[in-house]
């Protein structure tokens, strides 16, 4: 979420397709686009048509960390889409992600890349989040 916000990504309104429904990460991200006011869609091994899926959404959102099983492509998104890409595997011994990063960034309006993506900003926030914790056992005022 903080992603959108720093880009300044609108969420109400949109169409946001999230392939993962595990309660790690698809099932939270449903419930936050929702408070946003955005139009989700949970998309998962057993959805039918994903590609259509996906070719109608404004934001799409892949956590399935399996590249020999799933690759999102460029014709799966419209163009100037938003793609997010939380999914990670390795392929040739190098960490990916399940987008391919050269084929979509040349339709999608905002792209995370695998690594230095997600995987930064999770840890960033989990530190953030330690430190907010910390001091809200201690009694200090946060400017969260």
């Amino acid at each position: 979420m903080e992603l959108f916000d720093y880009y300044n990504i609108e969420l109400s309104g949109k169409n946001v397709v999230i392939i993962n429904r595990s309660n790690l990460v698809g099932k939270p991200l449903y419930h936050l686009m929702l408070e946003r006011d955005a139009t989700v869609t949970t998309c998962h091994s057993k959805t039918k048509n994903l590609a259509e899926q996906c070719l109608g959404a404004d934001i799409v959102i892949t956590a399935v960390g399996n590249r020999a099983h799933f690759t999102l492509t460029d014709s799966m998104i419209r163009e100037g889409a938003v793609v997010i890409d939380v999914g990670t595997s390795r392929v040739n011994g190098k960490l990916a992600g399940d987008a391919d990063y050269d084929g979509i960034i040349k339709k999608a309006s905002y792209a995370t890349p695998v690594p230095g993506g997600v995987g930064p900003m999770t840890r960033a926030m989990l530190l953030r989040n330690t430190v907010t914790a910390a001091s809200i056992s201690k009694g200090f005022v946060t400017n969260r």
